[in-house]
């Protein structure tokens, strides 16, 4: 009987401590969002595959970051992209191709165009350690299931009229704090792209997509696989990284 009486108490005060807890808010969620995803620096190898149909190209790369203004990307592999480069400073991008040894100046909405043909632009490339409460509201829609994984359902608004995804609805792990699943859309309404979290690993005080998928709604039958082999957080980069002379180096 007395065991009885310790179970149910037992029982009465955890309940209660579920109960007690605090809910999160929709902008709280966006800040544990940030805490995965924001740094000051990274360094990264990745493997971005691209596939059109039936067919699938592979390309190795590796990329230095310094928070979202400056980034660098260098192509390893494949022969005949080997030694193109993207170099993100600020709102200006360059991409340097060694084969026509001339260099190409980005702004705007050129930003939003295919990176090397993939179903990611040079914008989503190169701006990953966006702060999301800097530049959206959020809405708490429903509580869902992404792959097995109790997930908040978030609407995102754009507080800039100009943004590219102006409206974001995603998938956020209840546990991890990591996006599952999103689907972008212009200011239109119209579906732009669908962004899936394959894989997360963690990294010492934080949990990080390793492989991800994203798919182009505008183009038909095609979808890019990014997949992390390597990461690093707060690294020390190497002086000139983020410099005209070492995009132009051969």
């Amino acid at each position: 009987m007395k065991k009885l009486c310790l179970i149910g108490i037992m029982i009465y005060i955890a309940t209660l401590s579920v109960i007690s807890r605090p809910a999160l808010t929709a902008p709280e969620i966006l800040d544990k969002i940030d805490e995965n995803m924001v740094f000051n620096t990274a360094y990264s190898e990745v493997e971005m595959i691209v596939t059109i149909k039936n067919r699938a190209i592979s390309r190795e790369m590796r990329s230095y970051a310094e928070g979202n203004q400056k980034s660098f990307i260098e192509v390893l592999s494949p022969a005949r992209d080997k030694g193109t480069k993207i170099l993100k400073d600020g709102e200006v991008l360059k991409v340097y191709y060694p084969s026509a040894e001339r260099m190409l100046r980005l702004s705007g909405h050129m930003l939003r165009q295919s990176m090397m043909g993939s179903d990611f632009s040079y914008e989503d490339m190169t701006e990953k350690a966006k702060k999301l409460r800097e530049e959206y509201t959020a809405e708490i829609k429903a509580e869902e299931t992404i792959n097995h994984r109790p997930c908040y359902l978030l609407v995102m608004t754009s507080k800039i009229k100009k943004q590219t995804y102006f409206t974001r609805k995603t998938w956020v792990d209840k546990e991890h704090f990591l996006v599952l699943k999103e689907e972008m859309y212009a200011v239109s309404g119209k579906l732009l792209k669908v962004l899936t979290t394959d894989e997360v690993k963690p990294f010492k005080n934080r949990f990080y997509p390793t492989r991800v998928t994203m798919q182009d709604k505008l183009r038909k039958d095609s979808r890019t696989e990014m997949i992390l082999k390597k990461m690093e957080f707060d690294v020390a980069i190497p002086p000139d990284t983020f410099s005209e002379r070492e995009l132009m180096k051969r």
